[in-house]
């Protein structure tokens, strides 16, 4: 008997599995499907051979028939979100009608027929609990409607936020998010199956104002083998389409902070002030009914900042000013074949103010430049989908994303000056550190092809991204000086880079859900993924093909009532290479150290240092030729990649309550970091003889490889075969003379969730994680020291910066409780709160290495404090922290379906100050005598903030 003839015999048993088909789910773990749209499936009791299903879209007026197959079962797919009308007619004779309500990514079942012997079944509210049986992914669907009760920040990351196993990344990465383990850089954003991503960094993506998005689907874990490019998590969004009613509104929101955090020994935070106003105006409605539907917004969004610096003799007035526009095109040639347009602009600037400063005096001094941020571009994808037959459907998109990164301050030829005595402060009148001029662009296609074959559901696909990125950054005023009066010593370094580079990835993939019994789901999926970066010249220095990743699930229901299911998840993610590295390794890079005597005192009258002495001589990190492509990477390298397991349990009460429980375990098997080999290569020639001074006039293999000559891409750990230029061969370097370990990130977790979807009075959704990271590798970025250089950061840049480098990692939240929910009065008022309790993140104390010569030169880097060993996450965890936010909203009906709604919201409602980081520098900068701001708060808990809203709709 197949599975789905039994599914109709078990609806007899159950009547919660009637109450499905008209569900949505809000927040808790659910099955959570791969692209823009949802699915309706299920059985027709009784069917006979002329039956026939009808779809109607209610909003749009669209409609589709299919024919019941001999058992009675059918499936509508690729249909976007929203509300559906279902109609079962035999011979021509209408003999049933249901409603039901499809979600992003979901899939709803529904049963049509006689349904005599099923008892009845009172469905109260707007939301029903439901628990999907068809696969196993991880992670939350919610609208952007359910969003606007809550009280919740107006960004991607702050939805994110609300899902288990999500932890907010430190605030040197800006608003990114650490998903179960990972480093923030590692996750991946889609608009309407757009990547917006940062593919530079892997910080960040576009920016979206909340109107123009319709649903949002935060997956951490388990998703299928349609997605990729991801060790993190991925952030699927659909923005809102137009229906056959016009509509048309307004809202305008003002946040501005309230209080401020305590002052830090580097930040005046008492005089810090933020405010921002987004004023919205949108439209939608069908162009030609039924046909073709628009949905259009315009945002505007200005927002001031005030900050100000301790010890940096800086003040910083900024405001940031954006113009979003978005559209969305929605077109149904016929039944079966539809196209989408959707297009946006994100472009913003920020115009921030450098003035003098004078913290002991509290005064403000002489303004000294602007700096000009640019931010966003034009971004916009066309996709077909068509039902090529009732069980056949292709879907194709074309898109492209841009993203401009350029950084322009006022007085560049201002060289960039720092006074070191324990803090830094700024001298001289430039304004920002360094000029960057740069624009990403991202291309994309993808296929994707599903065949129905009743219990056998196959999907095959293949997407390509092709970006390409201009740079040209370097120091303002062409040098960086850093003083040190107190061991009269002067450090100078220079650095330029510019040029094109591109990166390509392919991949394809295939999977197959299978309905192996009726309550025994199976889906099976592979993916290959192909990833090419090139240098400056346009050549590949690095391609990493046949990247096989399996991704396997299964999901048991074993009452067969479709209450519950018990589901186990297995896969392996593979994360391309930043294009940052293509900049950093295989670029025109020049970038110079060099110490000089000092007296102490003298200084030019751009703050440069005068009377300056002898010079230690100079030295390279990198010379501005073009690398051999040869030197950068390992012949030997092997894919960064990650497997996860999966195993959990869900169950939905009779009383609407979903609760669940999950045990979670990834390992990063492989990673790649850039090392420097120099201390190898000596060892490596010095043994064999082989040295030939006379390539390279007469100098020694110390001379050239003085410990920071070639960095090279690889597996840490394994050994390496690699091109010597100044030799011309190649040579094969052992573990042991290279030095360093293997790259290690574990990451297990429990999850424990419950969820109370709303039924016209109150909703709640909770989740309690027990989580734990540990190794020696953090991932793409260092929280450590806040190195922002995505995938080239110091952690394997000498063997020496891994003594005692394996402990607990800087995303290790070791328990952490969620809530947040709404509550429905009866004369309209509704309130809604967001709750969060999470353990601190482990501290280190990082100094100079007492005896590695080329570890000490990359000053407080190492696990040493005064020359003490002080290994990974030995100094304790900041405080516990804990953050609620409540909000109220009032509805005011008007004549005409016109609606207005008043709304605020608090966050941090009772201002507390958790210290969040710290300063964990505990030598001062090349020496081992003590920092005296070790262990100081560098940032606190976001104090209190307001924000109103008035939103208006008239329908």
């Amino acid at each position: 008997m197949s599975s789905t003839r039994n599914l109709r015999h078990n609806l007899a048993r159950s009547a919660l599995a009637l109450a499905i088909g008209a569900a949505t789910i809000v927040g808790a773990p659910s099955v959570l499907a791969d692209d823009t749209t949802g699915t309706i499936r299920g059985s027709v009791i009784g069917a006979e051979s002329s039956s026939v299903i009808k779809l109607t879209d209610t909003a749009r007026g669209v409609t589709k028939e299919v024919s019941a197959s001999a058992d009675g079962s059918f499936r509508f797919g690729s249909l976007t979100p929203g509300k559906y009308q279902l109609q079962v007619f035999e011979n021509g004779e209408l003999i049933d009608t249901q409603d039901a309500v499809v979600g992003l990514g979901g899939t709803t079942t529904i049963y049509l027929g006689d349904s005599t012997g099923v008892e009845e079944v009172l469905v109260t509210g707007e939301r029903i609990a439901q628990v999907d049986v068809g696969i196993a992914e991880s992670g939350m669907v919610i609208s952007a409607e359910e969003l606007n009760e809550l009280p919740v920040a107006r960004d991607l990351t702050s939805v994110t936020m609300l899902a288990p196993s999500v932890s907010k990344g430190d605030r040197t990465f800006g608003d990114n998010a650490s998903f179960a383990g990972a480093s923030v850089s590692e996750n991946v954003s889609y608009i309407n199956g757009l990547n917006t991503t940062n593919f530079r960094d892997g910080l960040g993506f576009s920016k979206v104002p909340f109107e123009f998005y319709d649903n949002i689907q935060v997956k951490t874990g388990g998703y299928s083998a349609k997605f990729g490019r991801s060790t993190g998590g991925v952030m699927n969004a659909t923005t809102k389409s137009g229906t056959n009613e016009f509509k048309f509104g307004s809202s305008f929101y003002y946040d501005e902070q309230l209080e401020t955090s305590p002052n830090t020994y580097s930040a005046v935070n008492d005089k810090d002030s933020l405010d921002n106003t987004e004023a919205n105006v949108y439209a939608s409605g069908a162009i030609i009914p039924d046909r073709l539907f628009f949905y259009g917004l315009y945002s505007s969004n200005v927002e001031n900042e005030e900050y100000y610096g301790m010890t940096s003799g800086r003040g910083y007035k900024a405001e940031t000013d954006g113009d979003f526009w978005g559209l969305k095109l929605d077109g149904y040639i016929t039944e079966d074949h539809r196209v989408e347009f959707t297009a946006f602009s994100d472009e913003r600037e920020t115009v921030e103010a450098a003035y003098a400063y004078d913290a002991e005096t509290n005064t403000t001094g002489d303004f000294l430049g602007n700096t000009t941020y640019s931010r966003g571009g034009t971004n916009w994808i066309a996709t077909y989908v068509g039902n090529l037959t009732d069980t056949m459907t292709l879907s194709v998109s074309y898109g492209e994303n841009e993203a401009d990164r350029s950084n322009v301050p006022d007085n560049s030829d201002s060289p960039w000056v720092y006074w070191d005595q324990g803090g830094l402060q700024a001298i001289g009148d430039w304004v920002d550190t360094s000029v960057s001029e740069g624009v990403d662009n991202r291309k994309m296609t993808r296929i994707d092809f599903s065949w129905d074959l009743n219990d056998h559901f196959i999907e095959v696909g293949l997407d390509n991204e092709s970006n390409s990125l201009s740079e040209n950054t370097y120091y303002s005023g062409g040098m960086y000086w850093r003083l040190y009066p107190d061991l009269n010593l002067a450090r100078q370094r220079i650095y330029q880079n510019q040029g094109n580079f591109e990166t390509e990835s392919d991949a394809f993939y295939i999977q197959d859900t299978w309905d192996i019994t009726d309550t025994l789901t199976l889906q099976a999926g592979l993916r290959n993924e192909t990833f090419t970066n090139k240098n400056v010249a346009g050549d590949a220095f690095i391609e990493v093909d046949d990247q096989w990743a399996p991704r396997l699930s299964v999901v048991w229901d074993p009452t067969g009532a479709g209450n519950q299911k018990v589901f186990a998840n297995w896969g392996t993610y593979y994360l391309p290479i930043a294009t940052n590295t293509n900049i950093r390794m295989a670029g025109q890079e020049l970038y110079t150290y060099e110490f000089f005597e000092w007296d102490g005192e003298c200084l030019n009258a751009d703050a440069t240092p005068c009377n300056l002495g002898a010079s230690e001589g100079l030295g390279y990190y990198a010379d501005g030729t073009i690398p051999d492509t040869r030197s950068l990477v390992d012949t030997n390298i092997e894919p960064m990649y990650q497997s996860e397991f999966i195993l959990g349990y869900e169950i939905a009460t009779e009383q609407g309550y979903i609760l669940g429980a999950k045990g979670i375990y990834r390992n990063l098997e492989t990673s790649i970091e850039d090392v420097a080999i120099d201390a190898a290569v000596i060892d490596y020639y010095n043994s064999t003889g082989s040295w030939d001074a006379s390539k390279v006039g007469g100098a020694s293999v110390e001379d050239v490889f003085g410990g920071f000559h070639q960095y090279v891409l690889t597996n840490p750990g394994n050994e390496m075969r690699i091109f010597i230029p100044e030799m011309g061969e190649f040579v094969d370097l052992s573990a042991g003379q290279l030095g360093y370990p293997e790259a290690q990130r574990q990451y297990g977790a429990v999850e424990l969730t419950f969820a109370r979807p709303f039924d016209g009075k109150w909703s709640l959704d909770a989740s309690y994680t027990w989580g734990h990271s540990w190794g020696n590798n953090e991932g793409g970025v260092r929280s450590d020291n806040g190195q922002t250089d995505s995938g080239l950061t110091t952690n394997f840049d000498q063997p020496g910066l891994l003594d005692g480098g394996y402990g607990d990692l800087p995303n290790d939240r070791r328990h952490t409780v969620k809530a947040f929910g709404t509550y429905a009065f009866d004369m309209g008022l509704r309130m809604g709160a967001n709750f969060m309790w999470q353990t601190g993140r482990p501290q280190n104390c990082f100094g100079m290495h007492p005896t590695d010569g080329f570890a000490q030169a990359y000053g407080s880097e190492s696990f040493y404090c005064q020359g003490e060993f002080a290994k990974r996450a030995s100094q304790g965890r900041t405080d516990t922290y804990w953050n609620l936010d409540l909000n109220a909203q009032y509805p005011i009906e008007m004549a005409n379906g016109q609606k207005l709604l008043l709304s605020m919201d608090i966050f941090n409602i009772f201002d507390n100050d958790t210290v969040l980081e710290t300063q964990e520098v505990g030598d001062q900068d090349g020496t081992t005598a003590p920092n005296e701001f070790y262990g100081m708060p560098v940032y606190y808990q976001e104090p209190r903030s307001i924000r109103f809203g008035v939103r208006y709709d008239f329908n």
